[in-house]
């Protein structure tokens, strides 16, 4: 009896993962990988939370966030090369112009080391020439070693930019559970470093950075040797097969991006740096705990939208709306779900933190309210964002994102002052949810309709 519902059970899960059309197969079962991996990796994150609070403390630990935010700000330089890199290579894979996409490729490597490299050297001397015991609101850390902590996770941050261009290949390729194993293996790798340099070197900083940036790049690092040498040998890049022309055919759509890119950083990494200043660099650390907590479950519905952005490029490409039409439906019904999981986890909030970080740090409700609430429409809305990077169609969005950061800075500054972190979740509310409520879901359904017009359908 019980072999038999076991031979069911494998029949129902082959059936699952062999049925309905190639493209979703394909996304199935990069999914469910990358579910499994996902798990594994927000684990060990969520670990290394407390060890790091553990080795640092509350406000050393609010600085590090801080400063990550800031040179989050390095991305914008790459003027939206990755992510029009990726649409404008699954076009080329899509209509199997294998020459275009490794042009593409050698064109994307050779134009990113470029940009990163000229933005280290115009970094390096306004980092010396900056006060950033000011800048992090801190007196606990002196400035040499807050100076030689940003260098070197400056350097990191730029090579890091360069290498994760082949998760981005992946991801076009439609593989992106391949593209996922790289990130449980760095959290797996600095939970390994950091009880070994709290044996010999106690609360640094400048060690503590080094030990969180510093892998991410030598997993990256060997991955791209190991993926081109062996795998995909045939998008190998080289200076040769770059080209200017394939560099003006990624910027036609990366500017596009870039713009939704620099105003998507100034609302998201601009909230450390708003409340270290506006309160203090606890702040950001009571703020940034509830946040990792609260978008646990967002995480998990990434894995399975993301798949869908270079599978709608392949889609929309194919003139296959139905497929597209079915997909954002079944989508929008797995959003009910994590909805009600994220209510749950405001229930359970209060238990939840005092088992994570041991009341090292007091999460104030009406913190865990907000985030709950915006989360819950984050979740909503994440789909409609996906498909429309997967159209390219983004004219329409190059006006609203500057639009929704001219609101969102002076409100964040006020609401903080105020209500301090739970300002700011109500800021970005107000700021980011509700004109794409209106903006992308109106926009979607124009364009999957076939009926867009004017700036809809640029």
């Amino acid at each position: 009896m019980l072999r038999k519902k076991a031979e069911t059970a494998c029949f129902y899960i082959k059936h699952f993962f062999t049925s309905g059309h190639p493209r979703s197969q394909n996304l199935k079962k990069n999914i469910v990988a990358s579910f499994v991996l996902k798990a594994i990796s927000i684990i060990l994150s969520l670990i290394k939370v407390p060890i790091l609070l553990a080795y640092l403390n509350s406000e050393k630990y609010g600085v590090w966030l801080t400063i990550a935010s800031i040179l989050d700000w390095m991305s914008i330089f790459d003027l939206g090369l990755g992510h029009g890199f990726r649409n404008r290579f699954a076009e080329a894979i899509a209509i199997n112009d294998q020459d275009r996409a490794k042009g593409l490729v050698s064109t994307a490597y050779t134009s990113m080391s470029a940009i990163m490299l000229f933005v280290f050297l115009i970094a390096v001397p306004v980092i010396l020439l900056l006060n950033w015991g000011k800048i992090l609101n801190t007196n606990l850390i002196s400035e040499k070693e807050l100076k030689i902590t940003v260098l070197m996770v400056t350097a990191v941050f730029a090579a890091r930019f360069v290498l994760q261009l082949v998760t981005v290949m992946l991801k076009a390729l439609q593989k992106p559970a391949l593209s996922d194993v790289f990130l449980p293996v760095t959290n797996a790798l600095i939970l390994i470093l950091i009880p070994i340099l709290g044996h010999y070197i106690k609360n640094s900083l400048f060690w503590a950075s080094a030990v969180i940036a510093i892998p991410p790049v030598l997993v990256l690092l060997i991955a791209n040797y190991i993926l081109f040498k062996k795998y995909y040998k045939t998008y190998k890049p080289t200076l040769y097969t770059s080209d200017k022309i394939y560099l003006k055919d990624i910027y036609s759509l990366g500017w596009k991006f870039f713009v939704g890119q620099i105003c998507g950083l100034i609302l998201f990494s601009s909230a450390n740096i708003i409340l270290t200043q506006a309160v203090n660099p606890s702040e950001v650390t009571i703020y940034n705990i509830a946040y990792k907590y609260f978008s646990l479950p967002i995480s998990y519905f990434m894995i399975i939208i993301t798949p869908y952005w270079s599978a709608v490029t392949d889609a929309y490409y194919k003139d296959e709306f139905n497929w597209i039409k079915n997909n954002m439906r079944k989508i929008l019904y797995i959003a009910c779900t994590f909805c009600f999981v994220i209510l749950g986890m405001l229930l359970v909030s209060k238990l939840a933190f005092h088992i994570w970080i041991q009341d090292r740090v007091k999460i104030p409700l009406r913190l865990s309210l907000t985030l709950t609430l915006y989360n819950i429409f984050v979740v909503f809305m994440s789909p409609f964002s996906m498909f429309l990077n997967g159209f390219g169609k983004l004219k329409l969005g190059t006006i609203v994102a500057p639009a929704k950061t001219v609101i969102f800075l002076p409100l964040a500054w006020y609401l903080s002052t105020l209500w301090g972190a739970t300002g700011l979740v109500v800021a970005l509310f107000i700021a980011n949810i509700l004109p794409n409520l209106y903006f992308e879901i109106r926009q979607y359904s124009l364009l999957v309709n076939q009926k867009a017009y004017g700036i809809w359908n640029k």
